[in-house]
C-alpha cells in the first residue's frame, strides 16, 4: 500500500517503518492518527490513498459473544463477509474471505450457490484483518491467528492470496508466523503446488468432506478434475517437505457422508498419514435441501475414526445465530443489492 506513496516522494526507509508500525500494528482509526509522519505528509497521504478499500455495513455478534461476523462493501458495491472468532484459549482469529462468492459450487455450500463475483486483491483481503485488529488493540489484543476460510476458493485467487500472506507474515507489518497462518483448499493440486513452491510453510486446511472418490465427486465438482488420489499424493509431499499435520474439514451431513462405512473409509485413507480430522456439524442454509447430522451420529463417527488411531475433533459450533456459514449473510445482501426487493 505504501511503497508507491513511498517511492513517489521519495520518502526515507524510516517513514514506511513508521507507518507500518503505526497502520498494522498499533491499528490507528484513520490518517490524523499517523503522528509519527508531519501533517503535511498526512494530507498527502489522505489525498491520494484510502485508508480502508471495504466499507462498513452490518455486524452481527453472537449471543454469547465469541463470534463476530462483518458485512463489508467493496467499490463496486459487492459485499463480502469477514468473521472473528474469540477463543476461550485467547486466541483471536480472524476468517477472511478471498473472493466474492465462489466458483466451485460444491453443493452443500451457501457461497457456491452465490456464484463468481470476482476475486479480491491482497489490500481488500487484508483490510478484513485491519477492520478486527482496530478494534481488538482498543482491548489491549490483537489478531492473533488468520484462516482463508471465507467466500472463495485461495487457490484461484493465488496471486492476492500470497501477496496477503506476506503482509501478515512481515515482521514489520503484522507479524503472525506460520503456524498461525492456514490456508484452505477443496483440492486445486497445480495450484497448491505452486504455493508450495513459493516457500509458504503455514497450516494447510483441506475441504475434504467424503472419505472417498465416489462421495466426494457428487458433493464437490472439484473432486472430477483432481481425483482424491491425486490430492492426497500432493498432500503428502506438502507433509513430507514440512513435518505438519494436514487439517481435514468434514462437514457432518446426515445420511449423505456420516455412516459408519463412510468413516471407516476415512480411517483407511488417513491411516499412517500425519493428520487432523475436524468434523463440523453441518451448519444448515436456507433453501438448501441438506441436514445436520444427529449428534449420536457424530458421537459414533468419531468413535470409529479414534479406534482407529486417527486425531479427531468436533469443531465447536461458533455463530449458529450469526448465519455464520460462509455465504449466508453477503449471499441476502447481494441479491438485495440486485433485486431492489429486500432489506437486510
Amino acid at each position: 500500500m505504501i511503497t508507491a506513496f513511498a517511492k513517489k516522494y521519495d520518502l526515507p526507509s524510516f517513514r514506511t517503518r513508521q507507518f507500518n508500525e503505526q497502520f498494522y500494528k498499533h491499528g490507528i482509526p484513520g490518517w490524523d492518527s499517523l503522528t509519527t509522519w508531519p501533517a503535511e505528509l498526512r494530507a498527502k497521504l489522505a489525498e491520494e490513498v484510502r485508508f480502508m478499500t471495504l466499507e462498513f455495513e452490518l455486524e452481527l455478534i453472537s449471543k454469547n459473544g465469541d463470534t463476530e461476523k462483518v458485512l463489508l462493501k467493496r467499490e463496486d458495491g459487492q459485499r463480502i463477509e469477514a468473521v472473528l472468532m474469540r477463543h476461550k484459549d485467547g486466541r483471536n482469529t480472524v476468517c477472511v474471505s478471498c473472493m466474492v462468492g465462489c466458483p466451485v459450487n460444491c453443493s452443500f455450500c451457501a457461497t457456491g450457490k452465490m456464484g463468481f463475483g470476482g476475486n479480491l486483491s491482497a489490500r481488500e483481503i487484508i483490510d478484513q484483518v485491519m477492520y478486527f485488529q482496530r478494534k481488538l488493540v482498543l482491548e489491549s489484543e490483537r489478531v492473533s491467528n488468520v484462516v482463508f476460510m471465507g467466500m472463495g476458493e485461495p487457490m484461484l485467487n493465488l496471486k492476492n492470496v500470497m501477496e496477503a500472506i506476506d503482509i501478515l507474515s512481515d515482521p514489520d507489518k503484522l507479524a503472525l508466523g506460520a503456524r498461525r497462518i492456514t490456508v484452505s483448499t477443496s483440492g486445486y493440486v497445480p495450484q497448491f503446488r505452486q504455493l508450495m513452491d513459493s516457500g509458504f510453510r503455514g497450516r494447510v486446511a483441506i475441504s475434504l468432506h467424503a472419505p472417498n472418490q465416489e462421495v466426494r465427486a457428487r458433493l464437490m465438482p472439484v473432486a472430477k478434475l483432481f481425483p482424491l488420489d491425486q490430492l492426497m499424493a500432493t498432500l503428502d509431499d506438502y507433509t513430507a517437505l514440512t513435518n505438519k499435520r494436514i487439517s481435514y474439514e468434514y462437514v457432518m451431513i446426515r445420511n449423505v457422508n456420516d455412516r459408519d462405512e463412510h468413516a471407516r473409509d476415512l480411517a483407511k485413507l488417513l491411516r499412517g498419514r500425519l493428520a487432523h480430522v475436524n468434523l463440523i456439524p453441518y451448519n444448515p442454509i436456507r433453501e438448501m435441501p441438506f441436514k445436520r447430522s444427529e449428534r449420536d451420529q457424530i458421537r459414533r463417527f468419531t468413535d470409529i475414526l479414534e479406534r482407529a488411531g486417527v486425531n479427531v475433533t468436533v469443531r465447536v459450533t461458533m455463530g449458529d445465530d450469526v448465519d455464520a456459514a460462509c455465504g449466508q449473510l453477503a449471499d441476502r445482501a447481494n441479491k438485495a443489492n440486485r433485486d431492489k426487493k429486500i432489506r437486510i
